[in-house]
């Protein structure tokens, strides 16, 4: 059973058809639910297919001559599932992306590592565009953000594919698939608008597209400020994420990126002039752990976190406490030093609990311990604002305190705020700025999930 508490995993809704299905199930079958523009409460969808046979297991590069054939491409490419890649240069027939540290060199007919793109004819395409695996309605706590307008709901969806192969991914099953692996192209288009029926059939979801218009349109009609790409990694479907976050910007929407962080500075700053807000991973702070860990690099993601800070994009970190991993306190020392001196002592830290997942399964939940003090070594060393998170019975876990007078400005019970202390940025009891992006100081009209 996924863990409620749980925020860095998609969250459908098992049980909008007669009976419930299981994990297993979802593996197989799409799971909708649709419960009207006007609703007021969670709303979630999960989108999964039974995989195609073909190539799945994982390799430490490429998918070789891992392509769509004609037939499938053909049936993409009529949905609008394709669009050309951005951030890639050719080299002859091949094709290099450079849209993350990956770089990933594609002949024609090959695969990239983060099953997304392929080189077709000589061009880089993504396979990942307007055809979301999952969506939902979140509390914005949920990403978690905590200093970026509280109390509000954030419209969150995703495709598959990751650049990163975490072994302790939450959202494995849709992170590690090829986009065929979770959509059908087959059959009639059904697309997802705020004037579309209910769907008929769990067919209808597997064929769903879901365009940028669409998202705009589906965030303001179910009253959601900000549009979240989320649960897998947008860096992995960008083209699709750049496109909707350019259009929601347009639409006076606010968008916001739930990162690994792992991406070419470029790249970055192309999608950032479109960002309202960004959650980034720092995934450890030892680069053999973060290779063993995640199959990536570390200083990639630093790079993003300046990056941000550079360009002006709110921002908040989160750090999974993972057992034998990531729990070494000198290590977490030294990641607290360089956050407060690289980054400032304002930006909000999270600490997360591990829970067994994906390949991790023989590893012990955190001990909430190891967190406590985890959150005493980031305050030592000068961190302002520190989060535990997955965890209830902690008291002051999860509240924002006043660096200045020490008393409570934001209160919350794990995704519902139920107190906000601040007035025009400032704590209500000593006028001491509170750093975030607020919503003039009061309690949003949809505070908390319902």
């Amino acid at each position: 059973m996924v863990d409620p508490t749980d925020k860095t995993r998609a969250s459908p809704s098992a049980d909008v058809f007669a009976g419930t299905l299981t994990r297993r199930s979802a593996l197989k079958y799409a799971i909708a639910g649709l419960a009207g523009l006007a609703c007021t409460g969670s709303c979630g969808w999960l989108l999964l297919r039974r995989s195609e046979a073909g190539i799945f297991a994982e390799t430490s590069g490429i998918f070789k001559g891992d392509a769509p054939k004609d037939e499938l491409w053909e049936q993409w490419n009529k949905r609008g599932w394709v669009r050309e890649a951005r951030h890639y240069v050719k080299i002859g027939p091949a094709v290099m992306c450079k849209l993350c540290p990956n770089h990933c060199r594609l002949s024609p007919g090959d695969r990239s590592r983060c099953r997304n793109k392929i080189n077709r004819g000589g061009t880089l395409q993504t396979l990942a565009y307007a055809n979301p695996c999952a969506f939902h309605v979140d509390p914005v706590e949920k990403k978690p953000l905590f200093h970026f307008h509280p109390g509000t709901r954030t419209f969150s969806l995703a495709t598959a594919g990751c650049v990163l192969r975490c072994l302790n991914c939450q959202n494995w099953d849709i992170s590690q698939k090829k986009p065929e692996e979770t959509k059908d192209p087959s059959g009639q288009e059904y697309r997802l608008r705020p004037d579309a029926p209910q769907p008929a059939s769990l067919d209808d979801i597997a064929r769903l597209s879901m365009f940028p218009e669409d998202v705009a349109a589906m965030a303001q009609a179910l009253k959601c400020p900000s549009i979240s790409y989320t649960y897998s990694e947008p860096v992995a479907y960008y083209e699709y994420a750049y496109d909707t976050c350019k259009l929601a910007r347009d639409n006076k929407l606010k968008n916001i990126l739930v990162t690994s962080g792992y991406i070419e500075e470029v790249a970055l700053r192309d999608i950032a002039q479109y960002v309202d807000a960004a959650h980034v991973d720092l995934k450890g702070f030892d680069e053999q752990i973060y290779q063993q860990l995640n199959s990536g690099s570390l200083q990639p993601v630093l790079n993003t976190l300046k990056t941000l800070k550079s360009v002006g994009v709110w921002f908040e970190i989160i750090n999974l406490i993972v057992p034998t991993y990531t729990d070494k306190e000198d290590v977490i020392q030294r990641m607290c030093g360089w956050l407060t001196e690289n980054i400032g002592a304002d930006v909000p830290l999270h600490f997360s609990r591990f829970s067994p997942a994906h390949k991790l399964t023989q590893l012990p939940p955190t001990p909430v311990e190891k967190l406590l003090k985890a959150r005493s070594i980031a305050q030592a060393a000068g961190l302002r604002y520190v989060y535990i998170g997955n965890v209830r019975g902690v008291e002051g876990a999860e509240t924002t305190f006043c660096p200045n007078c020490k008393k409570a400005v934001v209160v919350r019970d794990m995704f519902a705020v139920t107190a906000i202390n601040i007035e025009n940025s400032r704590c209500a009891f000593c006028k001491t700025l509170i750093a975030g992006v607020w919503s003039d100081g009061n309690m949003p009209a949809a505070a908390g999930p319902a």
